[in-house]
């Protein structure tokens, strides 16, 4: 099979189009899933913990994981992976990012709880080591890779091929309201403050990303930002 070329603006706009409605698709796919997994959940159809944030986590990433395979079944995986490379630029600029958001995060969080939300949450007995780690994996490693490459390398980089050069900066805006609507969809937060904090938070990390990637033409820089970002939240609140 023959692949495109490394830009998509050398593609047609009919293929950018329908790439665009599979990645969105794949994403409502994942609010569905992720809520049948919750209802069984509750039911007590699924006893293990372990299991139950696989099966939370694999509701997102089956649907994720489909649309980038159709996405990229025709783009150049040596593109793709060159997207990838960081330079000390990139690093210092995502490190920037991290410190933004988190800051945000905590500021939030103080004027709505009168806590960080970054410390251990209290538990009864030793805690459950082998779901702590499972969890930590999908939070810190598949988690942040999988939703960058859709999100910014993908949607974000398809979209913006689709506007002129001055209405450009809204693809960036729209795939970080798309990403952190996503969060709030999946039920981050529990709370309405903590569902506001997490969009505020998510749509923030997801702008500084998009226009990172916008500017280097890189993913690998949001995708190192987006995993600091959950690594700092994951060691703060990891039981003492």
């Amino acid at each position: 099979m023959r692949s495109e070329p490394d830009s998509t603006t050398t593609a047609p706009s009919a293929r950018r189009q329908r790439d665009l409605i599979v990645i969105l698709v794949a994403l409502g796919v994942a609010v569905v899933l992720t809520r049948i997994v919750g209802q069984v959940t509750r039911a007590g159809g699924i006893p293990s913990p372990v299991v139950q944030v696989l099966a939370a986590d694999v509701a997102v990433w089956l649907p994720l994981g489909i649309a980038a395979a159709v996405v990229l079944r025709r783009t150049s995986r040596a593109g793709m992976v060159s997207r990838l490379r960081l330079d000390l630029g990139i690093v210092v600029f995502a490190i920037g990012i991290v410190i933004v958001c988190r800051a945000v995060d905590v500021v939030l969080s103080i004027a709505f709880t009168g806590s960080t939300g970054l410390v251990p949450a209290p538990t009864l007995g030793p805690p459950d080591v082998g779901l702590l780690v499972v969890s930590a994996i999908g939070i810190v490693v598949v988690s942040p890779v999988l939703e960058e490459v859709v999100f910014r390398g993908l949607f974000q980089r398809r979209l913006a091929a689709e506007l002129t050069p001055r209405t450009r900066f809204l693809a960036v805006l729209v795939t970080a309201f798309l990403f952190a609507l996503l969060h709030l969809l999946l039920g981050a937060g529990g709370t309405t403050l903590g569902g506001f904090q997490v969009f505020v938070t998510t749509f923030l990390l997801g702008v500084l990303t998009g226009t990172l990637v916008a500017m280097t033409d890189r993913i690998g820089g949001a995708v190192l930002a987006h995993v600091l970002f959950n690594a700092v939240a994951v060691v703060a609140t990891w039981p003492r």
